[in-house]
């Protein structure tokens, strides 16, 4: 089985984009976003638009449906379409993330994964994603995720790097030096 690569179509769209509506590429990746949770949540969804037996003029009606629900706009529309015809509707989310790694570094942004203990009020949370940017050296866009598991502190994922604040993160380091210092 081969494995699909995202980054050829979110490239074709990006160049689309930046010739035809430069203004509106966060606004491109919200609609991607949106298409791609759809086909998620609604398993029919995906489901009739990958089914061969269900002709095409029948999936166009159904995909236009679910586009003109989502206000999707051009371009993003024919370019959904097009994925549809190339029967690549199930590698949907991989696009939308490529094509929005795509506009972060055109932006100079980097996303990061903050999990934290405890929640925070929304002032809160933009004065740590402004600490991150300071860290990092790059303006931080910041998906917040509650998790209780951590007991205290926080987790930050940004790329590859993980950075572990968490006091579960400090009881496993600690554990794993006392087995090397006893082992």
């Amino acid at each position: 089985m081969s494995r699909f690569r995202a980054l050829p179509y979110a490239k074709a769209l990006f160049e689309v984009v930046q010739d035809q509506c430069p203004e509106r590429k966060t606004e491109v990746t919200d609609e991607l976003d949106a298409v791609a949770t759809a086909l998620e949540e609604v398993a029919d969804f995906e489901r009739v638009l990958v089914t061969p037996t269900i002709d095409t003029e029948t999936k166009t009606v159904i995909l236009d449906q679910v586009l003109d629900s989502l206000a999707v706009k051009q371009p993003v529309r024919r370019f959904v379409h097009v994925i549809q015809h190339h029967y690549r509707m199930e590698h949907m989310r991989d696009i939308a993330t490529t094509y929005r790694g795509l506009v972060d570094r055109e932006l100079g942004r980097t996303r990061a994964r903050i999990e934290l203990a405890t929640t925070y009020d929304e002032a809160d949370r933009r004065r740590i994603a402004e600490v991150m940017s300071a860290v990092i050296g790059t303006t931080v866009v910041a998906d917040f995720v509650h998790n209780p598991d951590l007991l205290a502190g926080f987790k930050v994922q940004v790329g590859s790097k993980v950075f572990d604040g968490s006091l579960v993160g400090q009881v496993d380091r600690l554990s794993r030096q006392t087995a090397i210092e006893q082992g």
